[in-house]
């Protein structure tokens, strides 16, 4: 427990200035929905789906930062899966404390301009509940694409040198193309339920259980193949 302790720790170390970097953003964002009044919940809105980025942009600069040393960071006795998984909770972890920051900060302003949007308060909220969650998950998934993108990477760059790209970019339209194929077919779109904003005048929107398990399954194998490529195929 202690070594896992140690690891996490070290992780968080190397991307705190990232952290504060988000925490910035946010506050950007909350001064600018102070002066656009009525419209505040559009820099709110933007600055919260800017949070599906932030395990891909946590994952690739912690990364980066390991790449520089690779060797040292290759020869830990820990296995792949547990230095990913480190990184991994580190990115979970830090977007749902900005979340949190930004949820706090906007249930302050908004509070102080209630009669802003009292008319359409119900669905904000409720609007907001669906899309947080949401937000989380996007943000692992596209992040674990980047573990797999970046194992890719370091495991071709010494057997096909100046075609690594090709092959990244190739691999990305392929995998890219069969998550599609699979994700929209109706094989799962099974347990669904339609979600409904009427304060907003949209269109229901249509969730399955069945995509979210796909997405589940697919994330942990793309985690899991990632850990492999470091730990069978990628040299230094």
């Amino acid at each position: 427990m202690a070594t896992w302790s140690a690891l996490f720790k070290k992780d968080l170390r190397l991307i705190k200035t990232t952290f504060l970097i988000g925490l910035v953003i946010n506050l950007l964002c909350l001064l600018f929905a102070m002066l656009v009044n009525q419209y505040l919940f559009i820099p709110l809105l933007v600055a919260a789906l800017f949070h599906v980025f932030y395990v891909p942009i946590i994952l690739f600069i912690s990364l980066k930062t390991e790449a520089n040393q690779l060797h040292l960071w290759l020869h830990n006795p820990r296995s792949g899966a547990t230095l990913l998984l480190s990184k991994v909770l580190n990115g979970i972890v830090m977007t749902i404390v900005s979340l949190l920051v930004l949820y706090v900060m906007a249930g302050s302003l908004v509070s102080s301009r209630f009669s802003l949007v009292e008319a359409y308060w119900s669905d904000a909220k409720r609007m907001g509940l669906f899309i947080f969650p949401h937000i989380i998950m996007l943000s692992i998934l596209i992040g674990i694409w980047t573990l797999l993108l970046w194992s890719l990477y370091h495991a071709f760059k010494y057997r096909i040198g100046r075609w690594t790209w090709l092959a990244l970019i190739s691999a990305v339209i392929v995998l890219g193309l069969i998550n599609e194929l699979l994700d929209s077919s109706n094989l799962f779109k099974w347990g669904g339920w339609n979600i409904q904003f009427p304060e907003f005048s949209i269109d229901p929107i249509s969730v399955y259980t069945g995509q979210y398990l796909y997405h589940f399954i697919a994330g942990i194998s793309l985690f899991y193949l990632s850990s492999w490529i470091i730990d069978k195929k990628v040299e230094v």
